[in-house]
């Protein structure tokens, strides 16, 4: 009996943990998004996730490591600690056997993924600009997109649905241009188009490119 109080009571920590935890990263993400990373305190993200300062600094040491968090979030779509290899999306991918349906699959990803990151990648090229901390975490963002590009290249390869003649470099390359902020930024911030717009573009882009048969 004093074994399953002592589980439950350590599971009602970890709960409440996880809880404080998106409460930070949901202020940080809010306040640096609204006013930037430089003029965003801890003071003014524990205020606003209604915990102490102190709290802030000890479930995440330093303001960069809350906002490298803030866009892991934002990527995943939540904080729950599966690799990206082992999310659904994924496995959908692989498990589809028409090229145009793996280009599909992959556009309606990089939508939802590119609409819940543009504002935190915002804050990070800004600051980086001027901060060698966020600098030195954008370059890291940066190598690791180009580096799960890669893999998603690979696995096209292995799938038999890579384009012929397309090396997995340049077509992690290609991958990667899509993956990052600037065709979200360009096509729906700045020029206004929808999501649906924007995925059936995506859509028919990575299949006219990166995929057998286009």
């Amino acid at each position: 009996m004093t074994e399953v109080k002592a589980a439950a009571a350590e599971g009602r920590r970890q709960r409440k943990a996880r809880q404080t935890r998106r409460r930070i990263l949901a202020a940080a993400t809010e306040l640096f998004t609204r006013q930037g990373y430089t003029a965003t305190t801890i003071q003014q993200i524990a205020g606003q996730a209604d915990v102490a300062w102190q709290t802030v600094y000890s479930v995440f040491g330093t303001k960069a490591a809350i906002l490298s968090a803030a866009f892991d979030v934002a990527v995943a779509g939540d904080d729950e600690p599966v690799p990206v290899a082992e999310r659904p999306f994924v496995q959908a991918i692989r498990d589809a056997a028409d090229p145009r349906e793996k280009a599909g699959i992959f556009a309606r990803h990089l939508r939802a993924s590119a609409s819940r990151t543009a504002g935190v990648v915002s804050v990070i090229e800004s600051a980086a600009t001027t901060d060698p901390e966020i600098a030195a975490l954008w370059r890291k963002l940066r190598d690791q997109g180009l580096r799960g590009m890669t893999l998603a290249a690979r696995g096209f390869q292995d799938q038999g649905a890579l384009r012929p003649g397309l090396t997995i470099p340049r077509a992690a390359d290609i991958l990667w241009f899509y993956l990052g902020p600037w065709s979200y930024r360009v096509l729906v911030t700045e020029r206004g188009w929808t999501l649906d717009e924007y995925e059936t573009w995506l859509a028919d882009a990575l299949y006219a490119q990166v995929l057998r048969g286009g």
